[in-house]
């Protein structure tokens, strides 16, 4: 019933259009990106956002009211809802809008994995916009309101590491040196994403053990964890003293910084200080 009465009224809005002497339907509103941003990619979340800003021109030489519309975005090879606010275009003038496209990640890995490498990424928006002509809505469309390329200017920051003195220790276990580093890490961009890899111990200026990395990053967010070294009591002359006045240590190697399926990215990691 309320399908039907939508219906009637939309072609009554026509009936109303074509009986007004000089009156025409209105020419559907055009749009190009004014801008197109990264907020955030988050794999644990499953989705990536995108602030959309779009100047939306009016073709006809009088005021046109848009409703809020939803229309079909094409994002790549997924296809996706998409809100249209409502804005009062001026007459033969426009108006910049700013939208927020959410991607879920399971269904644009590629078009994602293009934009963090650098890549453009086709963006389509059709469907029909709501305007309001006299007292009832009506429907333009289906038309293409948008087809352009985009891309993301994305300025990859290393993570920052620092050892953590609370979660680290020194023991001795038989004949070996078993160094624990407790460590905190921040990330500063707006992906998250998993750190894995080897990093080696460093003593003296010699690797002496090596450990695997593997913490979850989520975007703009700190994280914390242990690593675990044996090393032979050989190899670190004064272990016994260190006990007391600490041993300093160095972490590096290279890891992997991972969307799964999405992204990935190779990254040198040094950092160090002194545990007890």
């Amino acid at each position: 019933m309320k399908k039907k009465l939508l219906v009637g009224l939309s072609l009554l809005a026509l009936l109303l259009v074509a009986c007004v002497p000089g009156a025409k339907k209105p020419e559907p509103p055009q749009a190009r990106v004014e801008g197109f941003d990264l907020i955030s990619v988050d794999p644990f979340s499953g989705e990536a956002q995108f602030a959309l800003r779009l100047r939306l021109t009016n073709p006809n030489t009088f005021e046109l009211p848009l409703l809020e519309s939803q229309l079909a975005l094409t994002f790549d090879r997924a296809r996706l809802p998409f809100d249209l606010p409502a804005v009062t275009l001026p007459p033969a003038g426009f108006e910049v809008v700013d939208t927020r496209l959410t991607v879920p990640l399971a269904e644009s890995a590629e078009g994602v994995g293009k934009l963090l490498r650098g890549e453009a990424v086709r963006i389509r928006v059709d469907g029909k916009v709501r305007v309001k002509v006299g007292p009832v809505p009506l429907d333009l469309g289906p038309f293409t309101l948008l087809d352009e390329t985009v891309r993301v200017n994305l300025r990859f920051a290393l993570p920052r590491f620092e050892i953590d003195p609370a979660q680290s220790r020194l023991q001795i276990s038989g004949s070996a040196l078993e160094v624990i580093v407790g460590f905190r890490v921040t990330n500063p961009n707006p992906i998250g994403f998993y750190l894995r890899g080897p990093l080696g111990l460093v003593i003296g200026g010699r690797t002496v053990a090596e450990a695997v990395l593997d913490v979850p990053l989520r975007p703009r967010q700190s994280g914390s964890g242990m690593l675990a070294f044996r090393v032979n009591l050989a190899e670190v002359p004064g272990a016994a003293a260190a006990l007391v006045t600490g041993l300093p240590v160095e972490l590096s190697g290279g890891v992997r910084a991972e969307v799964p399926g999405v992204w990935q990215m190779l990254l040198d990691v040094v950092f160090g200080g002194r545990i007890r």
